[in-house]
Formats: C-alpha cells, sequence, structure tokens
C-alpha cells in the first residue's frame, strides 16, 4: 500500500483530488481505497453494474479527477466500454486528458491481470512498482497533512427517483460510524470478517474498516458466489458477515448447503425484513443483526448489538438501537414535531456519523435537514418504548386510507409471517369510494386452489388487531411489532 501510495503520489495524484474507481472487492480495490486515503485524496467508488453512459453522468456528478478500472470484471472490461463511448479518450495520452463532457477528469490508470497496455491509460502496476522504493518516513509524514475533517470518501447513493446523489464524508464521520459498529457487534482481533458486499456500497467500506479497525482479517470475495462463501466460510472460520437478507438466503437455499459447516459465523449484520427471520435462524444464525442504516450515516444509525442476541422478539422485528451518540427521533413529516413511542412517522437522525452534504447539491442539501439539524430520512417507521427502532419502508410508499397511513411493507410482513400459506406478498393502493384508498394485497400462495375472501380474511382479522406495545411482553414474537389499524384499511382479495 505504502508503495501504491508513493506512486500514485509520482502520477500527479494530489491531496483533494477525486479518485474514482470501477474494482471488483480485490486487494487491488483495498490497497488503491487506503492509498488514496493516505494521500488525503476522496475515493469515489462507483457502481460496477452501470453502463458506459451512467458511468460516465458518475464521472461528470463528482467531478472526477482520477479513474481506475479494471479491463476484467465478469466479463466486462471497462476500458473498451468507454472508449466507445468517448470517442475522445482514444486521442488522448496518459495523464493528459481532453473529454469535453468530462473537464475535470484528467487521468485514466487501467488495472489489467492479463497485462493489457492502453494508450490513453497509465498502468496500476507500473504506478505501483514506481513507488517501491518509497520513503518510510515521507510515508509517515502524509498523516499530518490529512485531517480528520476533510472529506474522505462520495458514495453514490442508489437513487430511486433521479440518478444516485453524491454522499460527502469526512474521515471522522467516517471512522466514527466505523468505530460505533465495530463496539456494538463487538468486534474483536480474533475475528474474520467475510466481504460480499460490493464496493460501490456503503456496507463494503463498513466491512473492510471495522475488523481492520479491530486488528481483525479480512477475506475478500470479488463478487458474491453463493457456493464459493459456503467454502470460504467453513475453511476459515469466518466469524462475521454482512449481507441482505438475499445473500443468507441463497446460501440456505443453495445445493450444497447441507454439505458445509458455517457454525462459525455468529456475528453477522444482515439488512432484512422479519420475513425472512426464520428462514436465516433455521441456518443456524444465532446472531440476526439487522440494520437501519444509510450512506448519509456510515449505514450505522441503527443495528442489533451483539449483546442482545437472547431477546428473539426485538431480533425479530426490529432494526436495533442507535448507534452510541446518534441522536434519533420520529417527526410527523407534517409538523416536524417529535412523536411518542410507538408513534410511526418519518424517521430523522443526527450525530458524529452524518454526512457533510450532497457534492455540489446545496438545494437537495438544504432540504434534507431541518432547522433543528436532524436529517429526514424519508424512511417510515417508530421507536418503541425500550429505544429500539423499527423500519417499515419509505415513506411515499405509505397508503393514507380513512386518514391513516398504512404501511404498505408493513402489511406484506403481516401477511407472510402470519398467514402460513403466503409465501411472497406485494401490496398497491387502489382507488376507494369510501376510505379513499385502500391496500390491495397481491400474493404468491402455496395453496394450489384459489382462496375464498372468507379464508383469507378470517385468519388476518383474528391476527391484524395486536399492537406494538405488545412488541415488549408478548410471549408469541410473531404476534407482536403491529400496530391496530381498522380491517376495512385492508381490501381483501
Amino acid at each position: 500500500m505504502a508503495a501504491l501510495t508513493d506512486g500514485l503520489q509520482q502520477a500527479g495524484v494530489r491531496k483533494g483530488d477525486r479518485v474514482a474507481f470501477l474494482l471488483g472487492v480485490t486487494t487491488e480495490w483495498a490497497t488503491v481505497f487506503y492509498a488514496a486515503m493516505r494521500l488525503g485524496a476522496i475515493a469515489v467508488p462507483l457502481n460496477l453494474v452501470w453502463t458506459a453512459r451512467e458511468i460516465e453522468e458518475g464521472l461528470s456528478l463528482t467531478e472526477a479527477n482520477v479513474l481506475i478500472a479494471t479491463d476484467s470484471f465478469r466479463g466486462r472490461n471497462y476500458l473498451h466500454e468507454l472508449q466507445e463511448h468517448l470517442p475522445g479518450l482514444n486521442a488522448s495520452k496518459p495523464g493528459e486528458l481532453s473529454i469535453e463532457t468530462l473537464p475535470h477528469l484528467r487521468s485514466v490508470i487501467a488495472e489489467s491481470r492479463s497485462g493489457q497496455r492502453y494508450a490513453f491509460a497509465g498502468d496500476l502496476g507500473d504506478i505501483a512498482r514506481s513507488g517501491e522504493n518509497y520513503s518510510a518516513e515521507g510515508f509517515a509524514a502524509l498523516s499530518a497533512e490529512v485531517r480528520p475533517d476533510d472529506f474522505s470518501i462520495m458514495l453514490l447513493t442508489s437513487g430511486t427517483t433521479s440518478f444516485p446523489k453524491p454522499v460527502l464524508h469526512t474521515h471522522q464521520s467516517l471512522m466514527v460510524g466505523v468505530a460505533g459498529y465495530a463496539d456494538g457487534i463487538e468486534t474483536e482481533s480474533a475475528d474474520k470478517m467475510l466481504i460480499v458486499a460490493p464496493n460501490y456500497h456503503v456496507a463494503g467500506y463498513l466491512t473492510l474498516l471495522m475488523p481492520h479497525l479491530r486488528g481483525a482479517a479480512v477475506h475478500l470475495m470479488e463478487f458474491y458466489d453463493v457456493g464459493l462463501a459456503l467454502k470460504v466460510i467453513e475453511r476459515e472460520r469466518i466469524s462475521m458477515m454482512f449481507g441482505f437478507d438475499v445473500h443468507y438466503l441463497m446460501m440456505n437455499r443453495h445445493p450444497h448447503f447441507a454439505m458445509h459447516d458455517i457454525s462459525s459465523l455468529t456475528k453477522t449484520m444482515i439488512g432484512s425484513s422479519p420475513g425472512s427471520y426464520d428462514e436465516i435462524k433455521s441456518m443456524g444464525i444465532t446472531h440476526h443483526g439487522n440494520i437501519y442504516g444509510s450512506s448519509e450515516y456510515v449505514a450505522s444509525q441503527a443495528y442489533l448489538p451483539y449483546r442482545d442476541r437472547h431477546d428473539e422478539s426485538v431480533m425479530r422485528l426490529s432494526h436495533g438501537r442507535p448507534m452510541l451518540g446518534t441522536d434519533l427521533v420520529i417527526k410527523d413529516p407534517a409538523t416536524n414535531r417529535v412523536l411518542g413511542p410507538d408513534q410511526p412517522g418519518e424517521i430523522c437522525f443526527k450525530g458524529p456519523a452524518l454526512f457533510s452534504g450532497y457534492y455540489n447539491m446545496p438545494e437537495e442539501t438544504a432540504k434534507s435537514f431541518d432547522t433543528d439539524g436532524y436529517f429526514h430520512s424519508g424512511d417510515y417507521g417508530w421507536v418503541d418504548q425500550r429505544g429500539y427502532v423499527y423500519y417499515r419502508g419509505r415513506f411515499k410508499e405509505t397508503i393514507k386510507s380513512g386518514g391513516e397511513n398504512v404501511s404498505a411493507q408493513e402489511v406484506e410482513l403481516f401477511l407472510q409471517m402470519e398467514l402460513p400459506w403466503i409465501l411472497k406478498a406485494m401490496v398497491v393502493a387502489v382507488p376507494d369510494p369510501k376510505w379513499g384508498r385502500q391496500s390491495r394485497p397481491l400474493s404468491n400462495s402455496s395453496r394450489k386452489s384459489t382462496l375464498t375472501r372468507r379464508e383469507f380474511a378470517r385468519p388476518a382479522e383474528a391476527s391484524w388487531p395486536a399492537t406494538r406495545s405488545r412488541s415488549t411482553s408478548s410471549s408469541s414474537p410473531t404476534r407482536t411489532g403491529w400496530r391496530r389499524r381498522p380491517a376495512s384499511s385492508i381490501a381483501m382479495p
């Protein structure tokens, strides 16, 4: 890493430069990231599934100065794709780019395992070798030039209504989020982390930095390969892994799952819904470390601490508790009033891991915060009497029925968890002359025959009135976490 840091410095990378990259989860990626941090440059991970047009847009939006790209990732050669999309690239020399649509981009660096050379790009291997005679004193001195409040990384959010927004973090906000999570999950030097998250996702950096902060090992997978993940967990005795529920479910449903011993996997971080809990538990996972997080807070707003793994009710239904030092509240989006326990509203938060803003988007940044300094997430949920957070989807996905907000995700989870023949449910809004709108469930059933309205309604109406207040005392976890709604607000098929 020190050699690459020196080589990049010789190649003209300076403090404050925005260094974008298209690399798999490899040693080259980790080395590039750490070298950029050491130089005080700003890391800009780009989405590996983007088309060349989207890559150009990402480079423009972030005003990237340097792009480091591989020519071999799951059959894709990003250098060739950009050559075809950006005609001006072929006429450029390494370090002297002149592309009209990307005026800030001055250098492309190729990472090629086959050793292929590109006339317009420098070579990452050559750059690393050029720094092999680095000065240890000079490398150490770089620490004094990078301050905690300097910018460290720009994460492009997974935008749902427009192109992603660049989330800008300082070294301090990034590391506070990482350290807080490391404390909550009780990371130790003996732990081994398997990184299966993509490195254009905030979780890629959480899972890289957290083990290293505690002196633990990191095992990399260039991309998620289910069969290989099972082998690595067993062979290396992996103890920690982040994944969405789909990562775990894919392992459980793999034809060779029963052939592997994954009992070493004791500390998990899961972006999951309660509907996946039972299947993941059946894998032998004892700590279902559910997360409520986003790029704006280093994915560490709330999580299920390792010490809470014995409380199955909150482990099944909640998204844990706010990180130490995080001020997380529920607000009425219409009045900005802070709501009490078990009252649903918009999840808002502030604290030391909060981002600095969206890069070059002052209006977007301003409208995301209120006058009290809280970031408004647009997420729907509540906090119970004990301080556990319950996320139930985006606020714009709630359905106003009879003057009351019905969370589409909450109804979907209820149907999947309470009605055994419902395999998958999706709720949509339909017009209703009396209630304004009703939530209409569409479901995939294990029943071969068509359910009648009454067959569907009887068990649903029997279970639905359970209130959230029971989540702190009920002995039946599958009946907790649901808020009372009028039965008429759910339109039965």
